[in-house]
Formats: C-alpha cells, structure tokens, sequence
C-alpha cells in the first residue's frame, strides 16, 4: 500500500510539471524566421476584422514583429475578408495580390512592395511564421490595406485588434434621404448614394480637373481627398451638406479669400478626429453648400488662400505639379489630423489611377 502511495505522488509530480513545462497559449508555440535565423515569439495575439467582421483563425492570428501587425495573408486576405486574388511563387518568394484592378507585389524577406508597378519602401518584410509547427506567410497589415490598396486602416492597442475596411465602407448606414439643396448649376451629392467607384470618378474627374486649371490644386489630389473625406460622396456630411472634404464652419487660417460658402448654412455632424495618437468622436458644424462644384471651389480657395498671420499656411502648393509634394505641403500646413493622411491619399491616387486627371 506505501509503494502504491509514493507512485501516485510521482504520478502526480510528473503530471504537474509537465503542465509547468508545456508552453502556454499560442504566443509561446510560435516561431518566425528572418534570414537564417529563427526566433521564438512572446507576444500577444491580434485579432484582424474586415468591415466589421472577424478574418483570422483561432489558431492563426496577428502578430506583432519589429511594430508591425503581421498577418496571415491566405486567412486574412484570400479564404476572408476581401477575398482577393494571390499567387504566391515559392522559388522566388514573390507574392501577388490583385483586388479591383489594383495588383500588390511583395517579396519575402525584403523591405519593398509595388503597387501598380510603383516601387515603395516598407518597414517590415513579408516573412514566414510557424503556428503550433505549420508555415504561414504573414504580411505588414497597415502598408499592405493601407499603402497598397487604399484601405481604411486602425490599430487599436488596448483591445489587441486591427481593424480594414474599404474607403466606401466609411459609413455604417445608408445615406439619410434629404431634399437636394437649390442648384446654381451644378449637381448634388445625391447623385452620388448609388453610384459605383468609376461612375463617381468618372463624375467627379472633370469637375476637379476644371478646378486645377482655374486654382493649381491638381485634380487628382482634389479627387483622392474627396473620395477619402466623404466616403465616395456617401457621407452624411456630403448628402446633407454637399460638403466633400470635411469643410467646417470656422477654419485654422480663416483670413483667406475666394471662399464661395455663403457664410452662415451650416449641417452639425458628429466626426471622428485624432488627437495625440488617440482617436475621439466630436460634434461640430460644418459648411453647407448648394452643389458639388462650390465645395470643390470653396476647398481649393481656402488651400490657396489661407493665411497663418502673415504667411500663407499651405505656401508652395500650387508651385509644384507633384501629388505627393502637394499632400505633404497640405498635410504639414496642419489641414489633417491624421497621421497617415499622406499615404492614404497617395494610395487612392496610384489605385484609381486620379493623376490621369492632372492634365
């Protein structure tokens, strides 16, 4: 009966260190190689959503590697979430992702991508991670959605979550039904509630195109800010408003002149803005307009013409015919509060193909 007693105690002494042994959660049976090297991962799990809906696995999640999100790009991307075409080469390590007439190009182990054939700079490398012992290829979340394809994209830290959505999956609801505002000539948004992504370019490019010939602002950067700002016309701003760029009552740098706003219609709309890295709702009123074409018009006039005291707040925007040059200007001059307002925009622009209008 002793000799029975001590077996149970080594039986039971075994048992408890296998348990204190074993790894513990996901985290702590995974791996990631870089180079030659391989490297085990004590990080947490990210959970992934796409318009609102979860697309990683359970046993496949986001992780976080040199502070980029990476994620699994078949779960994610292919099997979920937007469900894009890949083809992945294994002896060259190129992977190419095609959605909507955009085509991502990304290669294992190195800092690079190609969006529509233009090269750009990433800060972490497609690399390959084991998941309790199976190989999955993992990509940068924020470049690939954000700078690749023209995403939506927010990193929530405290809830250890990603969340990508479309740029005209911006609003939750249908647009409101609302009485088209008096004309002056021109169109209003309500054209825009169910208008297609070409139609809306093929709508809206001449509009800003005119407008760049008459102000400087290139059309394109017109087009990408519109698209981004009001959700492709869809916005409750822009339905209710005609206000595609988020064009409030009372403006930083608000001695300019050229403004075609009538000084006192206004819609109060509840916006969502960033502050110090952190993301908040406000409620603010915003301008009012009678047609498109005086938002397009009133936008450009205050970029060209606002002033922070003696000094013009965006100078050197119209002095250059480079996209690029003319966001970052726009950004620096502290029109945006995002602090990925720049790739955003440039991403819509490369996608969609908008510099066509800069002509």
């Amino acid at each position: 009966m002793q000799h029975v007693t001590k077996l149970k105690r080594l039986v039971i002494f075994l048992l408890a260190f296998v348990m204190i042994a074993a790894p513990v959660g996901a985290s702590a049976a995974t791996t990631y190689q870089k180079g030659s090297r391989t490297y085990n991962y004590s990080g947490s799990s990210y959970t992934v959503y796409y318009n609102s809906r979860q697309v990683n696995t359970k046993k496949k999640t986001g992780v976080l590697i040199d502070g980029s999100i990476m994620i699994p790009y078949k779960a994610c991307l292919v099997k979920r979430g937007p469900q894009m075409n890949a083809k992945y080469n294994k002896s060259s390590g190129k992977l190419v992702l095609s959605y909507e007439g955009t085509k991502v190009k990304l290669f294992v182990g190195k800092k690079k991508m190609k969006v529509n054939g233009v090269k750009k700079k990433i800060s972490v490398a497609p690399l390959f991670v084991k998941f309790n012992g199976k190989k999955t290829l993992v990509v940068p979340a924020r470049a690939l959605f954000e700078e690749g394809f023209g995403f939506n994209y927010e990193y929530k830290k405290k809830k250890k979550a990603v969340y990508i959505a479309e740029p005209e999956t911006t609003t939750n609801s249908a647009p409101a039904e609302v009485p088209a505002a008096p004309q002056t000539g021109g169109m209003t948004a309500a054209a825009f509630a169910n208008m297609s992504t070409t139609q809306f370019i093929q709508t809206m490019g001449p509009i800003a195109q005119a407008d760049y010939k008459k102000s400087g602002i290139l059309a394109s950067v017109t087009l990408a800010q519109a698209i981004l700002e009001s959700g492709w016309g869809k916005s409750e701003l822009a339905q209710k408003g005609n206000n595609l760029f988020g064009m409030k009552t009372n403006l930083s740098g608000n001695t300019w002149s050229g403004s075609v706003w009538d000084g006192y219609s206004s819609v109060t709309i509840n916006t969502g803005e960033e502050y110090g890295g952190k993301h908040v709702t406000i409620s603010a009123p915003f301008r009012k307009y009678s047609c498109v074409e005086q938002s397009v018009a009133d936008h450009s006039a205050y970029l060209v013409n606002a002033r922070d005291g003696y000094s013009y707040r965006y100078a050197g925007l119209t002095s250059t015919n480079s996209y690029k040059k003319q966001l970052t200007i726009i950004k620096n001059g502290g029109y945006a509060t995002s602090s990925t307002y720049v790739s955003q925009l440039t991403s819509l622009i490369e996608r969609y193909n908008l510099d066509q209008y800069d002509r």
